[in-house]
């Protein structure tokens, strides 16, 4: 997994100085960009590439003119190489002082990523977020669905199952064939959702669904 968050302290000049993906809330997602390339290669998301991994913002792809660039984030294609979401280590985090400036509370924590782009074709993304017992979490992937290129997309929650040793896809699914996609995940004693690490996966309904998308989730949703 990769960490895409920063402090307030340090992030507001660091994202106007050139972040592509801005925070929905107070937190500032910065590029995991910290890699020392070599000549000829570039870094992305904390990789080093002599080319671009597979941008749709790529001038020889004219169909996807104006869509987002988020070649920074990539790659991000299987959990792990997930990017956490922001506050997304909070339960697993060490530093207290980074831990209260990030995320003084986990009741009604609302945020994620903007600018995001499902391609080329076949292109999955992974988002990681660390739940405690009895939490709930809600994910909204935000797209406008479109049939000409095809235009829809899916969303499902993974775990690692420690009693059989594999992943469960299927903890949350959104499969809808219209704008947008909602998704609950409980911890709470009786769902069989243990404490640990999930991930969101955005995916296309078929290899040939394209599209660009925000995720936006609140943690520990309260009703006053």
């Amino acid at each position: 997994m990769r960490y895409s968050t920063c402090t307030l302290a340090v992030a507001l000049a660091i994202c106007l100085a050139g972040c592509s993906h801005e925070p929905i809330a107070n937190d500032c997602l910065f590029p995991p960009c910290d890699c020392d390339c070599p000549d000829g290669a570039h870094c992305y998301g904390g990789v080093c590439l002599t080319e671009p991994p597979g941008s749709c913002a790529d001038p020889a792809n004219p169909q996807y003119a104006g869509w987002p660039n988020d070649s920074d984030l990539e790659p991000n294609d299987d959990p792990d190489q997930a990017i956490v979401l922001p506050c997304g280590d909070d339960a697993v985090f060490t530093d207290p002082v980074e831990y209260d400036t990030r995320c003084p509370s986990r009741d009604n924590y609302t945020n994620g990523f903007m600018n995001l782009v499902l391609c080329p074709e076949g292109e999955r993304d992974f988002y990681a977020i660390y739940l405690l017992a009895d939490e709930t979490l809600h994910f909204d992937v935000l797209y406008m669905f479109g049939w000409t290129p095809p235009r829809d997309i899916n969303a499902r929650v993974w775990t690692w199952d420690q009693a059989v040793g594999d992943w469960r896809e299927d903890v949350a699914v959104g499969l809808s064939t219209n704008d947008n996609e909602e998704l609950e995940v409980s911890t709470a004693f009786g769902t069989g959702n243990p404490q640990g690490w999930y991930y969101l996966e955005v995916f296309g309904r078929t290899f040939a669904d394209v599209n660009f998308y925000t995720v936006s989730f609140t943690l520990n949703e309260r009703y006053y």
